[in-house]
């Protein structure tokens, strides 16, 4: 088993196995339960290193014309001392290194058992640096801004109608996967803990059907806490497919 000293060392190893087409070594990049929560409404889920190296496949990609990936330098937007928000992406390139397909993802990494891995991965999947995603951007704080509003209410059963099914909540080696509105009502219920302010917020990496948007929240013990929320465009409705929070 990896021993990764820090999130990057695991994020840069992450691209090495995938792109060396090892199954067990890019499933042991990663922090369990894992999962894939994408823009596009596909959740993927694992729950232990031999499920993900048994569905590692590179067929699919390479029938593109694939032949690496690269990523690109990962930014932290927030962090703890066992959890990480790494803003980071890649490239994909066929043989003549023209780029095939590009991506945004939010990597979430935990230490659990004292070495860092991947738990979980935001994908905007819908990222195109030539296109105008103001508007996408705009939306997605609105529905966060308004969904803290309305958890702030203790209006539970809004809150639900502002996500996506199936929600996924991330923690440190944990996994909920909410699949039902009154799931989720019972799980905001649960994890309330008072009114939080936004101190700040803002649309960290932007797609046309997805967004990862990162918030500072302020507490009433006057400690700050920071969150991740994948907000995706469902039809013509924009909503939160993805929650993981990060203590001050």
């Amino acid at each position: 088993m990896a021993d990764y000293a820090n999130p990057e060392d695991a994020y840069w190893a992450f691209f090495e196995a995938f792109n060396a087409k090892d199954r067990d070594g890019w499933a042991d990049v990663m922090s369990y339960p894992h999962t894939r929560v994408s823009a596009r409404g596909s959740v993927r889920y694992y729950q232990t290193p031999g499920d993900y190296a048994e569905g590692a496949s590179w067929e699919a990609i390479e029938a593109t014309g694939w032949v690496r990936t690269r990523g690109i330098e990962p930014v932290r937007l927030h962090e703890s001392a066992d959890k990480v928000h790494l803003a980071a992406g890649w490239t994909r390139y066929d043989a003549e290194d023209e780029p095939i397909l590009s991506n945004r993802v939010t990597y979430i990494l935990t230490r659990v058992e004292g070495s860092w891995g991947i738990q979980a991965r935001f994908g905007t999947d819908s990222f195109n640096e030539d296109e105008s995603v103001q508007a996408s951007a705009e939306a997605a704080v609105g529905v966060v801004s308004r969904y803290v509003d309305t958890l702030n209410g203790g209006d539970f059963s809004t809150c639900a109608t502002l996500s996506r099914l199936p929600f996924t909540e991330v923690g440190v080696g944990e996994v909920r996967q909410l699949r039902s509105e009154s799931d989720l009502e019972e799980r905001l219920r649960a994890a309330h803990q008072g009114r939080t302010s936004i101190r700040h917020i803002r649309a960290a990496q932007v797609g046309t059907s997805g967004v990862n948007v990162a918030v500072t929240h302020g507490t009433g013990s006057g400690q700050p806490c920071c969150a991740l929320y994948l907000v995706a465009r469902d039809e013509d409705r924009w909503r939160i497919s993805g929650y993981s929070g990060v203590a001050g």
